[in-house]
């Protein structure tokens, strides 16, 4: 019996703070960001999110809206591990109506969704969204960590969204924004700035990938502006990566 006792008491001295760590850490959770939003003369809305994960793995996120309505967390008769996103979504304190929506695609911890509703309120009404969004992980449900902020509508044009149809161009237009933007941060750091021969050949590389997704994106390829600002998309999303990956390099270098 003592033995016993001393076993125990040596486990929780060698795994009893890890067990704690692990206790007290932060449970999964999801945020939400509207990238672009329009809504038609009949008060029907289409938006554009990205939900991030934090304290998940890659592939924990949904990754298909097949046989989903927002309504629920499983698909039909499928398994429970089988997940939808289950959505709330309100204006100005009042549940919109035909709520659907479709999954574009995941990127490691990273999904974008197109969410389609029924307003209750005018347009030219002032309008604040708030969305509630949760799916389940095993026995757990993930949600939004924080569904109760409230998104102000007027902050979003239709012009940049005029295809309710084609959510994949103001997508591409966020995710070259933010390519622009690492690009940019990229070429002025004092690492580059202080090498001109990596300057140049970083200058190089992007005007290559540049015409090199316009070739591959553009007619006869892409015949459609949905399938070319589909494949822009998913381009720009691999080069974010890419360049991430090498501003992570150059910053451990010597200027």
């Amino acid at each position: 019996m003592r033995r016993a006792f001393a076993v125990i008491a040596g486990w929780l001295v060698a795994f009893g703070p890890a067990v704690a760590a692990a206790a007290d850490a932060p449970a999964p959770s999801i945020d939400v960001q509207v990238i672009a939003a329009t809504t038609s003369a009949r008060n029907d809305v289409s938006l554009v999110l990205m939900v991030t994960g934090d304290g998940l793995d890659p592939s924990a996120l949904p990754a298909d809206s097949d046989q989903c309505d927002g309504t629920g967390y499983t698909r039909g008769e499928d398994p429970p591990e089988v997940a939808c996103y289950k959505i709330v979504a309100t204006e100005n304190g009042q549940p919109v109506s035909a709520l659907s929506y479709q999954q574009l695609f995941n990127h490691g911890t990273v999904g974008y969704l197109q969410l389609r509703y029924h307003t209750p309120v005018e347009p030219r009404y002032a309008r604040t969204l708030r969305i509630d969004l949760s799916f389940t992980l095993g026995n757990d449900v993930v949600r939004n960590h924080n569904p109760e902020a409230g998104i102000d509508m007027a902050g979003f044009s239709s012009d940049a969204f005029p295809d309710p149809d084609n959510p994949w161009a103001p997508l591409y237009a966020f995710q070259d924004r933010r390519l622009n933007a690492l690009y940019a941060g990229l070429t002025d750091s004092p690492q580059v700035t202080g090498d001109p021969a990596l300057r140049s050949l970083l200058v190089k590389a992007e005007r290559d990938w540049v015409a090199s997704k316009e070739a591959d994106c553009t007619a006869p390829l892409m015949p459609t502006p949905l399938e070319a600002d589909w494949c822009r998309t998913l381009r720009t999303t691999d080069r974010i990566n890419h360049l991430t990956l090498l501003r992570r390099s150059v910053a451990g270098a010597t200027p």
